[in-house]
Protein backbone atom coordinates (compact mmCIF):
# COMPACT_ATOMS: atom_id res chain seq x y z
CA UNK A 1 0.00 0.00 0.00
CA UNK A 2 1.24 3.46 -0.92
CA UNK A 3 2.08 5.93 1.85
CA UNK A 4 -0.73 8.45 2.43
CA UNK A 5 0.24 11.70 0.63
CA UNK A 6 -2.37 13.69 2.63
CA UNK A 7 -1.74 15.09 6.12
CA UNK A 8 -4.70 15.55 8.45
CA UNK A 9 -4.39 18.63 10.68
CA UNK A 10 -7.77 18.35 12.43
CA UNK A 11 -11.10 16.59 12.07
CA UNK A 12 -14.61 17.54 13.17
CA UNK A 13 -18.07 16.06 12.78
CA UNK A 14 -20.34 18.69 11.23
CA UNK A 15 -23.54 16.61 11.09
CA UNK A 16 -24.70 13.24 12.38
CA UNK A 17 -27.87 11.14 12.40
CA UNK A 18 -28.60 7.40 12.62
CA UNK A 19 -27.60 6.83 8.99
CA UNK A 20 -24.75 9.21 8.17
CA UNK A 21 -21.93 11.19 9.74
CA UNK A 22 -20.54 14.14 7.82
CA UNK A 23 -16.94 14.95 8.71
CA UNK A 24 -14.74 17.84 7.65
CA UNK A 25 -10.99 17.53 7.93
CA UNK A 26 -8.46 20.34 7.65
CA UNK A 27 -5.65 18.88 5.57
CA UNK A 28 -2.42 19.49 3.76
CA UNK A 29 -3.04 18.14 0.25
CA UNK A 30 -0.49 16.14 -1.74
CA UNK A 31 0.51 19.36 -3.53
CA UNK A 32 1.50 20.89 -0.15
CA UNK A 33 -1.39 23.37 0.01
CA UNK A 34 -3.80 23.60 2.94
CA UNK A 35 -7.41 22.72 2.32
CA UNK A 36 -10.48 20.92 3.61
CA UNK A 37 -11.76 17.46 2.81
CA UNK A 38 -15.40 16.69 3.57
CA UNK A 39 -16.72 13.16 3.54
CA UNK A 40 -19.63 11.00 4.65
CA UNK A 41 -19.38 7.91 6.84
CA UNK A 42 -22.20 5.39 6.84
CA UNK A 43 -22.86 2.06 8.57
CA UNK A 44 -21.83 -1.15 6.82
CA UNK A 45 -24.03 -2.12 3.84
CA UNK A 46 -24.87 -5.20 1.80
CA UNK A 47 -26.41 -5.89 -1.60
CA UNK A 48 -27.94 -9.10 -2.93
CA UNK A 49 -28.15 -10.39 -6.50
CA UNK A 50 -31.05 -12.87 -6.27
CA UNK A 51 -30.62 -15.23 -9.24
CA UNK A 52 -33.15 -17.98 -9.87
CA UNK A 53 -32.79 -21.25 -11.80
CA UNK A 54 -34.07 -19.57 -14.99
CA UNK A 55 -31.21 -16.98 -14.83
CA UNK A 56 -33.57 -14.18 -13.83
CA UNK A 57 -32.74 -11.51 -11.27
CA UNK A 58 -35.13 -9.93 -8.79
CA UNK A 59 -35.01 -6.13 -8.80
CA UNK A 60 -36.76 -3.63 -6.57
CA UNK A 61 -38.13 -0.34 -7.84
CA UNK A 62 -37.67 2.50 -5.38
CA UNK A 63 -38.29 6.20 -5.51
CA UNK A 64 -35.04 7.94 -4.66
CA UNK A 65 -35.72 11.28 -3.03
CA UNK A 66 -32.32 12.82 -3.76
CA UNK A 67 -32.78 12.42 -7.54
CA UNK A 68 -36.59 12.83 -7.51
CA UNK A 69 -36.80 9.72 -9.68
CA UNK A 70 -37.40 6.00 -9.45
CA UNK A 71 -34.60 3.48 -9.64
CA UNK A 72 -34.38 -0.26 -10.35
CA UNK A 73 -31.98 -1.84 -7.85
CA UNK A 74 -30.90 -5.11 -6.32
CA UNK A 75 -32.13 -5.62 -2.73
CA UNK A 76 -29.78 -3.82 -0.33
CA UNK A 77 -29.56 -2.40 3.14
CA UNK A 78 -27.61 -1.59 6.25
CA UNK A 79 -25.98 -4.17 8.48
CA UNK A 80 -27.49 -3.79 11.94
CA UNK A 81 -25.28 -3.47 15.00
CA UNK A 82 -23.95 -6.89 16.09
CA UNK A 83 -25.22 -8.46 12.84
CA UNK A 84 -23.00 -10.21 10.31
CA UNK A 85 -23.13 -9.06 6.68
CA UNK A 86 -24.47 -12.49 5.68
CA UNK A 87 -27.32 -12.29 8.22
CA UNK A 88 -28.11 -8.78 6.96
CA UNK A 89 -28.23 -10.12 3.39
CA UNK A 90 -30.64 -12.88 4.43
CA UNK A 91 -32.84 -10.35 6.29
CA UNK A 92 -32.86 -7.71 3.53
CA UNK A 93 -33.65 -10.26 0.82
CA UNK A 94 -36.78 -11.19 2.78
CA UNK A 95 -37.76 -7.63 3.70
CA UNK A 96 -37.26 -6.07 0.27
CA UNK A 97 -37.90 -8.86 -2.24
CA UNK A 98 -39.98 -11.36 -0.26
CA UNK A 99 -37.48 -14.14 -0.88
CA UNK A 100 -35.39 -16.62 1.03
CA UNK A 101 -32.34 -18.39 -0.37
CA UNK A 102 -30.74 -21.69 0.54
CA UNK A 103 -27.39 -20.59 -0.87
CA UNK A 104 -25.51 -17.30 -0.40
CA UNK A 105 -22.12 -16.70 -1.98
CA UNK A 106 -19.98 -13.64 -1.30
CA UNK A 107 -19.18 -11.96 -4.65
CA UNK A 108 -17.13 -8.91 -3.79
CA UNK A 109 -16.93 -5.65 -1.90
CA UNK A 110 -17.71 -2.55 -3.93
CA UNK A 111 -16.78 1.01 -2.95
CA UNK A 112 -19.62 3.05 -4.32
CA UNK A 113 -18.74 6.73 -4.06
CA UNK A 114 -15.06 6.47 -3.33
CA UNK A 115 -14.23 10.19 -3.28
CA UNK A 116 -16.79 11.40 -0.76
CA UNK A 117 -18.19 8.40 1.12
CA UNK A 118 -16.67 5.44 2.97
CA UNK A 119 -19.39 2.99 1.91
CA UNK A 120 -17.92 -0.42 1.11
CA UNK A 121 -20.83 -2.68 0.26
CA UNK A 122 -20.49 -6.45 0.54
CA UNK A 123 -22.34 -8.09 -2.35
CA UNK A 124 -23.83 -11.58 -2.18
CA UNK A 125 -25.23 -13.92 -4.80
CA UNK A 126 -28.43 -15.56 -3.52
CA UNK A 127 -29.55 -18.83 -5.18
CA UNK A 128 -32.07 -21.62 -4.64
CA UNK A 129 -34.76 -19.03 -4.00
CA UNK A 130 -38.20 -19.42 -2.45
CA UNK A 131 -40.95 -16.84 -2.13
CA UNK A 132 -42.12 -15.84 1.34
CA UNK A 133 -45.80 -16.63 1.75
CA UNK A 134 -48.02 -13.57 2.29
CA UNK A 135 -45.20 -11.14 1.46
CA UNK A 136 -46.24 -7.57 0.76
CA UNK A 137 -43.93 -4.84 -0.47
CA UNK A 138 -42.79 -2.27 2.15
CA UNK A 139 -44.48 0.72 0.52
CA UNK A 140 -42.42 3.23 2.51
CA UNK A 141 -39.31 1.83 0.85
CA UNK A 142 -40.00 -0.43 -2.16
CA UNK A 143 -42.62 0.31 -4.82
CA UNK A 144 -42.43 -2.95 -6.74
CA UNK A 145 -40.42 -6.18 -6.98
CA UNK A 146 -39.96 -7.67 -10.42
CA UNK A 147 -38.30 -10.82 -11.76
CA UNK A 148 -36.34 -9.87 -14.89
CA UNK A 149 -34.25 -12.10 -17.15
CA UNK A 150 -30.52 -11.66 -16.77
CA UNK A 151 -30.23 -10.58 -20.43
CA UNK A 152 -32.94 -7.95 -19.98
CA UNK A 153 -31.18 -6.61 -16.87
CA UNK A 154 -27.98 -6.27 -18.93
CA UNK A 155 -30.00 -4.49 -21.63
CA UNK A 156 -31.49 -2.13 -19.02
CA UNK A 157 -27.95 -1.28 -17.89
CA UNK A 158 -26.82 -0.63 -21.49
CA UNK A 159 -29.88 1.58 -22.16
CA UNK A 160 -29.31 3.63 -18.99
CA UNK A 161 -32.52 2.42 -17.34
CA UNK A 162 -30.54 0.91 -14.47
CA UNK A 163 -28.04 3.53 -13.27
CA UNK A 164 -27.56 2.59 -9.61
CA UNK A 165 -23.83 1.99 -9.14
CA UNK A 166 -24.23 -0.95 -6.76
CA UNK A 167 -26.66 -2.74 -9.07
CA UNK A 168 -24.55 -2.11 -12.18
CA UNK A 169 -21.35 -3.24 -10.44
CA UNK A 170 -22.91 -6.34 -8.89
CA UNK A 171 -24.61 -7.45 -12.12
CA UNK A 172 -21.46 -6.96 -14.18
CA UNK A 173 -19.40 -8.90 -11.62
CA UNK A 174 -22.01 -11.68 -11.80
CA UNK A 175 -21.86 -11.65 -15.63
CA UNK A 176 -18.09 -12.18 -15.53
CA UNK A 177 -18.52 -14.97 -12.98
CA UNK A 178 -21.20 -16.72 -15.06
CA UNK A 179 -18.97 -16.44 -18.14
CA UNK A 180 -16.14 -18.08 -16.20
CA UNK A 181 -13.92 -15.00 -16.42
CA UNK A 182 -13.66 -14.48 -12.66
CA UNK A 183 -14.08 -16.67 -9.65
CA UNK A 184 -16.17 -15.54 -6.77
CA UNK A 185 -14.08 -15.31 -3.66
CA UNK A 186 -14.98 -15.11 -0.03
Amino acid sequence: MRKNPWKTLSSKVVYKNDFITVTEDKVIRPDGKKGIYGFVKIPRTIGIVALDNEKSIYLCRQYRYIFQDESWEIPRGFVDKNESPLKAAERELGEEAGLTAKKFTFISSLRLSIGIMDEECKVYLAQELSKIKDFSVQKEEIEKVRKISFQEVLSMIKKGIIVDGLTVGAVLMLKEYLNGKISIYG
